[in-house]
């Protein structure tokens, strides 16, 4: 009977420090977490013929358009719970960069234009109820993507002024859009946590390269990226 009655009492003890340990590392109204780490902004681009004035842009009766790559910065993220489940999360990074080359019949060129883009996300996100580490959660909210430091590369400025075109000075539009995101947070103590994630933004914009006759050289591009994220964070 003793023994049953410490055995039991060694069980209760457990259940109650794993209950109390679960509700220490559960999500609070009022935490703040912050994660910092590497994130991945992969171009899934759909991008229309490049025109001219207008006119779609042929030099043998074919088309060129362009291709984005990808580009890893740091990325930044801090959430605050309005209650264990509900918060509200600001994305931002390091300015990402990418290089659009040209293809189709101006595939020669190469690079046609290099730009630095910030994309800050501000997300509703809801956690969902889980009895271990493991806190997934799923995302939604407004992207506003901003694009600077637009420059043209020495080989499409030279393909350009074969063509009568000289000055080529370029601009993107800033984007504004529908960004969704599934992640997880896995916590190692009741503050320290690794995260790791993935977003679709919605991002559509216009290229514009204008030369000194005024002449325009533009397209239409659905960016429409998806955004890895693998991260370290902290809840305060």
């Amino acid at each position: 009977m003793k023994t049953s009655s410490r055995l039991n009492a060694s069980l209760s003890t457990l259940i109650l420090s794993a209950a109390v340990a679960s509700s220490a590392m559960a999500y609070e109204a009022g935490d703040i977490i912050v994660r910092a780490g590497v994130t991945t902004v992969d171009p899934q681009e759909t991008i229309d013929p490049i025109a001219l004035d207008g006119t779609t842009l042929s030099l043998s009766g074919g088309t060129s358009s362009l291709g984005l790559d990808s580009s890893t910065q740091l990325g930044l993220t801090a959430t605050y719970m309005y209650d264990s489940n509900w918060g509200i999360e600001l994305l931002a990074a390091t300015p990402f960069e990418h290089t659009a080359s040209a293809t189709g019949e101006l595939v020669a060129v190469g690079n046609v234009v290099d730009t630095k883009q910030l994309p800050p996300t501000l997300s509703a996100v809801y956690y969902f109820d889980t009895s271990d580490s493991f806190k997934p959660y799923f995302g939604a909210g407004i992207n506003y993507t901003v694009f600077f430091d637009e420059d043209v590369s020495a080989g499409a400025d030279s393909a350009f002024s074969g063509l009568g075109l000289t000055g080529a000075d370029a601009s993107i539009d800033n984007s504004l859009g529908l960004a969704i995101q599934l992640g997880t947070d896995y916590q190692l103590s009741e503050q320290w946590l690794i995260n790791a994630s993935i977003r679709w933004i919605d991002i559509d914009t216009e290229a514009t390269i204008t030369f000194d006759n005024g002449s325009k050289v533009t397209t239409d591009i659905e960016v429409d990226p998806f955004v890895y994220t693998l991260a370290i964070g902290y809840k305060f």
